[in-house]
């Protein structure tokens, strides 16, 4: 038999009663299960767990959805940005081209006007003495006659002749018209003034106001020279004290005084009209820079009115006079204020004065240079006032050196103190010296005094 059948037999065989005497485990249903993703999620609840399920699944989704959506937005507001962005880099490189091709406009204009002025008047002057040196020159008059030496002398002299030449004729001119002459001769001479002023404001071609000095010299034509010459011949008539030395004194104070404030208000107010300002703002100009039109004035006419108002110069050459020294003048003015401005602001770019301030040609450059080297200052609630640490020319109503606080039509009128006054009235007290040195060249000369 075989060894396996021994051993089954040898085993404990169980009883019924044992077999019922054990215990049955009950049966364990096996739950149904799902995978989301990469975790395995087992409902425990049956139908409520599947919907928490759906619904987080949706949110999931829905999530997604929003960050696609908002990625989208978010790239088509930067390709927007980025647009509007090349918009307007474009607009400004449009409008810079647009405006250095409007100055450059406007510089072609200015040089042709400017060159086609200075030919006219050049011509007109020179005219004869063209035609005389081009004739000498074109005609062949013979080697022995006219050598190219003889020819050169003769253009020569015909040159240095030529101011007295052209004084004479001016002077021959005037009594047929002496009004309109003279006219035409302070126009001409304000327009330069204000010309070189606006050179000395750091205005090349390209911003240069020709406007403003033709305002500038219809001013002078209107109201300086034809009321000048009325005003030299009341002068020559009541204040001539019988042809005495001191009398010049007297002219030139009188000039100094109420005719230089009349010349400062009268600009002011043409100038003002003829830009269309407000009349209140003009007057309040003129109050604010009588002062400061006097002061500069003090510093070189009462020395050259010594020879303007005296015996040496004809009655009709005085006003020419005048306004030539009035271009020269300005002249000296603007080159002694930009050798200051050199000296002092060689590492500093040179700043464009762009407003003008209705005055004086004379007075524009002395304000302007305050304003340049930071002495003069601009408040939008007080006007111009003057730095703490500077010395200068106040054109605002601070409260300060000014009459009719109180109101009427002189507030704001611009006085100096006691000291300004004095230190500005020593070029009137040393012109009498010189006044009678004056004198005294005229009697060694024998002129008619």
């Amino acid at each position: 038999m075989r060894w396996w059948l021994c051993a089954l037999c040898a085993l404990p065989t169980a009883s019924p009663a044992t077999l019922s005497a054990r215990p049955v485990l009950p049966h364990r249903p096996v739950l149904p299960s799902r995978r989301v993703g990469a975790v395995r999620l087992t409902a425990t609840d049956g139908r409520p767990g599947t919907t928490a399920l759906t619904k987080l699944l949706e949110e999931n989704r829905s999530l997604r959805d929003e960050n696609t959506r908002l990625t989208e937005e978010n790239r088509r507001l930067q390709m927007a940005a980025d647009a509007i962005n090349d918009e307007i880099i474009t607009g400004e490189l449009l409008a810079r081209a647009a405006r250095r091709s409007l100055l450059n406009n406007i510089a072609t204009i200015n040089l042709l006007v400017i060159v086609t002025f200075g030919m006219g008047v050049a011509y007109s002057l020179l005219e004869t003495d063209i035609r005389a040196i081009t004739a000498l020159y074109y005609f062949d008059l013979g080697d022995d006659l006219y050598p190219g030496f003889a020819r050169a002398a003769i253009a020569v002299d015909l040159i240095l002749r030529l101011p007295g030449e052209l004084l004479h004729q001016y002077e021959a001119l005037v009594p047929t018209n002496p009004v309109f002459y003279k006219a035409c001769t302070s126009g001409v001479a304000y327009t330069f003034g204000d010309f070189i002023s606006q050179l000395y404001q750091g205005r090349d071609l390209k911003t240069l106001d020709l406007p403003r000095s033709l305002r500038s010299g219809a001013a002078g034509f209107i109201g300086h020279g034809p009321l000048c010459h009325y005003w030299m011949l009341a002068m020559e008539r009541y204040l001539d004290f019988g042809g005495a030395w001191w009398a010049t004194g007297f002219k030139v104070l009188a000039d100094q005084t109420v005719w230089s404030l009349y010349l400062n208000a009268m600009y002011s107010f043409l100038i003002g009209t003829l830009a269309f300002r407000n009349p209140r703002d003009v007057w309040a100009d003129v109050k604010s820079t009588s002062w400061p039109a006097l002061r500069s004035s003090w510093r070189f006419w009462p020395f050259v009115h010594c020879i303007s108002f005296s015996h040496a110069v004809p009655l009709d050459l005085k006003l020419l006079w005048v306004d030539v020294m009035e271009i020269v003048w300005v002249t000296i003015l603007s080159r002694v204020a930009n050798q200051d401005d050199n000296g002092e602001e060689e590492n500093q770019d040179i700043g464009v004065v762009v407003e003008s301030f209705g005055v004086d040609p004379t007075l524009e450059i002395a304000l302007s240079q305050q304003v340049m080297s930071g002495t003069l200052t601009y408040d939008s609630s007080a006007g111009w006032k003057c730095s703490e640490d500077g010395d200068c020319w106040v054109l605002a109503d601070d409260g300060a050196g000014t009459a009719g606080s109180s109101g009427g039509p002189f507030a704001g009128l611009t006085l100096p103190s006691g000291p300004e006054l004095l230190d500005a009235s020593i070029p009137l007290a040393l012109m009498w010296p010189v006044l009678f040195a004056f004198y005294q060249g005229e009697l060694a000369l024998g002129l008619d005094v």
